[in-house]
């Protein structure tokens, strides 16, 4: 009895045992598995979210399309960028507040809405700032456009690079502008800038803020008569559809901005932040070229299909009347970037 009691006991002893190394092989076996998921994991791409409010295929898609592909290239597909165009993500401010606390990770803005949020940027709108395309190239290069840009910094909302999209000019249904005087109680959308507002009152216009979006239609519908901005965009979103003459004012230029969250910025290693800063330079300022050189194309397009252009007679007249814009601009604002950006040569 004893010896059966023995065996039984040995029997015991030689299962547990048994058990014991089955366990640990398998929590080896577990914890194997974790490592290689862990592994797996990081080395997929970092997915950021840029947000913008124009149609694809336009000029802020396209600036949003050429920086995707600097940075997952120059990355190695270290950062996938994908794009939510048509205000997916939110349109003009809504869009800007997402991007400061994180929801977004970078955006392509139309740069006068920066004003909101950085009311020293807003020199960039005063009307006949800037001669020509080829000043606005110069101020683009320039140091103090690199710290023009940094003053988004102090909102979470670094500027990576401004692409230059042209003159904005006047179009209307209800003739062609040739001298201020035509401009009175024209009911003319502008931008959402106080700038601007203040512009198109000192031409004597009844000039109404309006969200882009809502453009087309209060044109369709006579809500508007008139409404100003460049030649492409006039183009692309198929204005000459709802207005018939366009007159080349030439009132302000327009930028579109590329910004990303500072603290996303600041978080990256230093090689990582340049790529960052040096793809969004690079893509603003070859599509910044795109913008020029299609103009000429843009303009002979909606001329082809029935908007008459014309210029105006003498913009020096249109230059005196805006007078005190600058003076109610000065009083709350220094002339450091004034200053600095008419000094360009």
């Amino acid at each position: 009895m004893k010896r059966v009691l023995s065996f039984v006991f040995i029997f015991v002893m030689i299962l547990s045992f048994t058990a014991g190394c089955s366990n640990d092989d398998s929590a080896a076996s577990t914890s194997t598995a974790q490592t290689t998921t862990a592994t797996s994991t990081s080395s997929e791409p970092i997915v950021l979210k840029l947000g913008h409010i124009a149609n694809p295929d336009t000029a802020y898609d396209n600036f949003a399309h050429e920086f995707k592909r600097l940075i997952e290239e120059g990355s190695n597909g270290k950062y996938e960028i994908d794009i939510y165009p048509s205000g997916q993500l939110g349109v003009d401010r809504e869009l800007m507040e997402s991007l400061q606390i994180g929801n977004v990770d970078l955006t392509v803005i139309t740069a006068s809405d920066i004003n909101q949020f950085v009311p020293e940027m807003a020199v960039q709108d005063l009307p006949y700032l800037f001669r020509d395309w080829d000043h606005v190239e110069k101020f683009l290069d320039s140091d103090v456009a690199k710290e023009f840009f940094g003053l988004t910094d102090e909102v979470n909302m670094t500027t990576l690079g401004f692409m230059p999209r042209g003159f904005r000019h006047v179009t209307s249904n209800v003739e062609p502008i040739y001298t201020p005087e035509q401009l009175k109680n024209l009911k003319i959308r502008v931008a959402e800038s106080e700038i601007y507002i203040d512009t198109f009152k000192a031409l004597g216009a009844n000039a109404q803020a309006m969200a882009w979006i809502e453009v087309f239609t209060a044109l369709q519908q006579g809500t508007i008569d008139a409404h100003e901005n460049t030649i492409v965009t006039t183009r692309d979103y198929k204005i000459n559809e709802v207005q018939k003459y366009m007159s080349e004012t030439g009132h302000f230029f327009a930028f579109a901005a590329l910004q990303m969250n500072s603290n996303l910025l600041n978080s990256m290693s230093e090689a990582d932040q340049a790529l960052f800063r040096e793809s969004g330079l690079e893509a603003a300022k070859k599509l910044g070229e795109e913008q020029k050189n299609d103009e000429a194309s843009a303009k002979a397009e909606l001329i082809d299909l029935g908007m008459s252009f014309n210029e105006v007679d003498d913009k020096s007249a249109f230059e005196a009347l805006v007078s005190p814009v600058y003076d109610k601009f000065f009083e709350t604002h220094d002339r450091k970037y004034f200053d600095a950006i008419k000094n360009i040569q």
